[in-house]
């Protein structure tokens, strides 16, 4: 499939060299580039993404470091190792693949120490205050590039016309802005400043799909107990329903200007505490607060509003159990659409694949995916986060796939599934695949069946899942479960080998297993729950599923499940045959 925007490798050298000279002319030893944007979203377009333009990485998530002398070095965590080497010229930039219980961001800051990069320049606009700080740590000077600075040597392409903002109606959505604000601050002398845009979504009830996969929009905010400032650009549209909904005013101007308009707003209100994340607030914009408000006045708050927006209500729990009936329909249906194809003998591509699990979305009343699909046949099915699907691989009978997708209906909630199935026809699934397919359906049914106590740590149920794949010699290099909210990645809650977040009712979370082995296959099986308190024992929790979908008897080992696994796993196939999404009933 064509990138949305496709950069050859000689374009890519020519960016590398052009960086390098940069890096000469200010004195730099080193240059950081992050996958971020200025509003340190997660999944940034191509074209606004800097470290595409210097490395060719499309994944998500990855950091540079940019040696003055030396290729690029490209870090990448355990979803991106397979797709960074097949993505990236090893001769300009080299893959750091980081494992285990260490972060990209914690590898890359010691080798700023260890390869003795002195002066280290960043993108202010574009790297986290949190981060910084940990740079700085290891290098005796860090240098701000501002924003526009790489603008005048790289050639970075201009981002699409932004749709309109529009409110969340009533009926789809949770309490007033108001009612969330009130309940958070204890005073009107106290504010928070927002750029986590899934955040500002949240708290103004109000959607845009600025960004491919994302429902929210570009916005900076400033969060009072009785009024939020969202300051947007003149080049974004804003319906008359959010300008005039109560508790909301929004500040048309360059969000170079911004700094006079917060000026203007403490000269009134007088704030005594401005809130801050410093994991996602950029280091320009604290230098803006701190002029503004003084350091006295900023107090940091980690994690920002997501202790709150994470714990969804009753109104937004059915709307999201709404969309998730949906997108349910459209992955069983794009699933039983392929095998009727191959079964036909027609001639199906992996492209044709990911193509028509966006039509079946689209058959649903979805506005948009939630991320860019992943439709990995046969060995592809390896690369855990594979996103380029090819016109050139054709499926066939003897093939396991890998589907993850998601989307967003009413509301602008996002949804995730993932299944693992195989092609079909009358050939019988190879050995290893049944196994494979049947440990990853045991951790996941470990998980979604748990009762746990309230307060248990992610890393807890992280083990449950990963303990069938660890009986047998498997596992996998990346978390059992994010969070899910506006945005398909939420923070408030996580589960992996590393987790202290304790699990709370309210929360809605993925739960992922997998195994992956380059060059034959990859299986994971995704469900979303969300965490509510057990109708039985006290104190006590569990996960209810959103997701309904049933899984592909042709490659379940029957003699790998338990009495127990067998009796929830039959539950579980009730409850799809119901609701007429299960694979038993569509051969």
């Amino acid at each position: 499939m064509k990138k949305a925007l496709d950069l050859s490798n000689q374009t890519i050298a020519s960016n590398i060299q052009k960086l390098k000279k940069i890096m000469v002319d200010r004195g730099l030893d080193g240059m950081y580039v992050s996958s971020f944007d200025p509003f340190l979203n997660e999944y940034v377009p191509l074209e606004d993404n800097h470290r595409y333009y210097i490395t060719g990485f499309t994944g998500s998530m990855a950091e540079v470091l940019a040696p003055a002398n030396g290729r690029v070095r490209l870090y990448v965590d355990g979803r991106y190792h397979e797709q960074a080497d097949l993505e990236v010229d090893a001769a300009e930039v080299e893959v750091v693949k980081v494992g285990g219980d260490s972060s990209t961001t914690a590898e890359l800051a010691a080798d700023v120490k260890r390869l003795g990069l002195r002066k280290l320049g960043y993108e202010a606009d574009r790297t986290a205050l949190s981060y910084l700080n940990r740079l700085a740590a290891n290098a005796t000077e860090t240098i701000p590039l501002q924003s526009g600075d790489l603008a005048q040597h790289i050639r970075f392409e201009p981002l699409p016309a932004m749709k309109e903002v529009k409110l969340v109606p009533r009926e789809w959505r949770g309490r007033d802005t108001l009612e969330k604000t009130r309940a958070i601050f204890s005073h009107e002398k106290q504010a928070m400043f927002l750029t986590a845009l899934d955040s500002i979504a949240w708290i103004t009830n109000c959607r845009g799909y600025h960004l491919p996969f994302l429902s929210s929009f570009y916005a900076k905010a400033l969060v009072t107990k009785e009024k939020v400032y969202v300051f947007v650009t003149p080049e974004t549209p804003v319906s008359e329903a959010a300008r005039r909904e109560t508790g909301l005013e929004f500040v048309v101007l360059p969000f170079s200007q911004m700094a006079k308009e917060l000026d203007r707003i403490q000269n009134t209100l007088h704030l005594t505490e401005v809130w801050f994340d410093p994991g996602m607030l950029n280091s320009a914009d604290f230098g803006t607060l701190v002029k503004t408000f003084g350091t006295d006045r900023l107090k940091e708050k980690a994690g920002g509003l997501y202790e709150y927006q994470s714990i969804k209500e009753p109104v937004e729990l059915r709307q999201i159990e709404a969309s998730f009936r949906k997108a349910d329909k459209a992955i069983f249906q794009t699933m039983k659409w392929l095998k009727e194809q191959i079964r036909s003998g027609k001639r199906v591509t992996e492209l044709d694949l990911y193509n028509e699990t966006t039509v079946k979305y689209k058959e649903q009343g979805a506005v948009d995916q939630s991320f860019n699909t992943i439709a990995g046949v046969g060995p592809n099915g390896s690369i855990v986060h594979y996103g380029n699907p090819s016109d050139q691989v054709i499926i066939k009978d003897t093939d396991m796939i890998l589907l993850d997708s998601g989307g967003y209906f009413d509301g602008g909630w996002a949804t995730d599934t993932t299944r693992t199935f195989y092609a079909g026809g009358d050939t019988t699934p190879h050995p290893k695949m049944r196994e494979m397919y049947t440990l990853v359906l045991k951790g996941l049914l470990a998980v979604q069946s748990a009762v746990f106590p309230v307060g248990t740590r992610g890393i807890v149920l992280d083990g449950l899942a990963r303990a069938p794949l660890r009986r047998k010699g498997y596992d996998y290099n990346h978390g059992t479960g994010h969070g899910v909210g506006i945005h398909v990645h939420e923070p408030g809650v996580r589960m992996s080998s590393i987790s202290t977040v304790p699990m709370k009712a309210g929360q809605v979370v993925s739960m992922e297993p997998g195994i992956y082995i380059p060059g034959f296959a990859g299986v994971r099986l995704e469900n979303i729950g969300h965490v509510e308190p057990h109708p039985q024992y006290p104190n006590m929790l569990r996960i209810a599923s959103l997701v309904y979908i049933g899984f592909d008897p042709a490659l379940i080992d029957q003699s790998l499940l338990n009495d127990e696994e067998k009796t929830i796993l039959e539950d579980y196939e009730a409850e799809c045959l119901k609701r007429g999404t299960s694979l038993r009933a569509s051969k």
